[in-house]
């Protein structure tokens, strides 16, 4: 055989491992996603992405620590808890993935939509879990960017720069705390937290998009809700409809749906990463999409669901749609004004996600950073 057949059939071979392994890898990412608009792939916040590339290797390592505890095999989608450093716990729940049909508020707006498998947290993030994130310290901008003066001191410190300046008064509006779903952050904040203990878990975490909160709800079926077609049974599963008499109550006391996921239906709203679009078919064009991101283009409206513990049956039922509004923030509980909290939402929280697949540097910077935080 001459020197330039076996260059050919060098190149060949090489050829035919590469598309193996791409092909491979292909697969175990499962179907792409229907994010409007497009991920932009330049003009980072030069701070954020350095944060963004520090917390993706430190997942990245961990994944690869673990993966040698389960002989080289990737880790089972099964139930697990992660302690964070304060001591508190977060127990997350597996959702396969799979297909369901999204239904909007017009007859026109039905997807067919298929999502790729994830956790997501039993319960609605608490006060033990939540708190050690916002009181911190670290005098900041309004930005949420520390001060000039500090920027050398904890330039280094993850666990600053992810954090809020304390609230002058308390979050809890009077309310309960001990036990209690943590309240009234803006969907940055909630974005933040997650970003903040992504890098204490090793685990990546962010907020739900809002067709994985609502397969979740739906237990990963086309029904309505937790209770099935008898609304008689509502209350077994949810708070709403002032049942709570003043105030949001202790995660878990209501029956879980079939996959386990407890509040989902009342007790408090939840954040998810989706702008609101009126038409869901309509914005993205096509009866069937996967993985779909309605990418926030304004700081207003953004997508809450599950309702709380005052509205009626059908404003916590799995399809409701409730849209957050500028009338949330009427006042600012920081010095100095920020972007972090809203005062008028003491029946607003979060419940967190970690999809299967690691996310690249950039699509963790765009989880984390909506770009359009500021209000208008």
């Amino acid at each position: 055989m001459t020197r330039s057949a076996r260059d050919s059939q060098k190149s060949s071979v090489l050829t035919s491992v590469l598309t193996l392994l791409c092909a491979g890898s292909m697969a175990q990412a499962g179907p792409a996603a229907d994010i409007k608009p497009a991920l932009a792939l330049d003009g980072f916040d030069e701070e954020q992405m350095r944060l963004a590339k520090v917390i993706h290797k430190k997942i990245v390592d961990y994944q690869q620590i673990k993966k040698k505890t389960y002989n080289g095999e990737d880790e089972k989608l099964v139930a697990f808890e992660d302690t964070l450093a304060s001591g508190a716990k977060i127990e997350m729940l597996p959702v396969k993935g799979g297909e369901f049909t999204w239904r909007g508020e017009k007859e026109d707006d039905v997807l067919k939509v298929t999502l790729s498998p994830f956790w997501m947290a039993k319960h609605e993030i608490a006060w033990e879990a939540y708190e050690p994130f916002m009181l911190s310290p670290i005098p900041r901008q309004k930005d949420g960017l520390p001060l000039d003066f500090m920027r050398e001191q904890i330039k280094n410190d993850i666990e600053f720069i992810a954090r809020p300046t304390p609230p002058y008064h308390p979050m809890t509006f009077g309310m309960k705390r001990d036990g209690h779903p943590a309240l009234s952050m803006t969907q940055h904040s909630a974005n933040k937290y997650c970003q903040w203990i992504s890098f204490q878990t090793g685990h990546f975490y962010r907020l739900p998009t809002e067709a994985e909160w609502e397969f979740a709800c739906r237990a990963g079926k086309d029904g309505a809700n937790a209770w099935g077609d008898d609304d008689g049974k509502a209350g077994d599963f949810a708070w709403f409809g002032g049942d709570a008499s003043s105030h949001y109550n202790v995660p878990g006391k209501k029956k879980p749906n079939a996959l386990g996921f407890h509040d989902m239906h009342g007790n408090v709203l939840e954040w998810t990463l989706d702008q609101y679009v009126p038409n869901r078919k309509e914005y993205f064009g096509k009866d069937a999409v996967a993985n779909p991101w309605v990418k926030a283009t304004k700081p207003y409206p953004h997508v809450v669901k599950g309702g709380h513990w005052q509205q009626t049956l059908a404003e916590v039922s799995a399809a409701a749609r409730h849209q957050s509004t500028p009338m949330w923030k009427i006042s600012d509980p920081q010095r100095p004004r920020s972007q972090w909290y809203h005062t008028n939402t003491p029946w607003l929280g979060l419940r967190i996600v970690r999809p299967e697949k690691i996310p690249t540097v950039e699509e963790m910077y765009h989880y984390w950073n909506s770009g359009v935080e500021a209000d208008d």
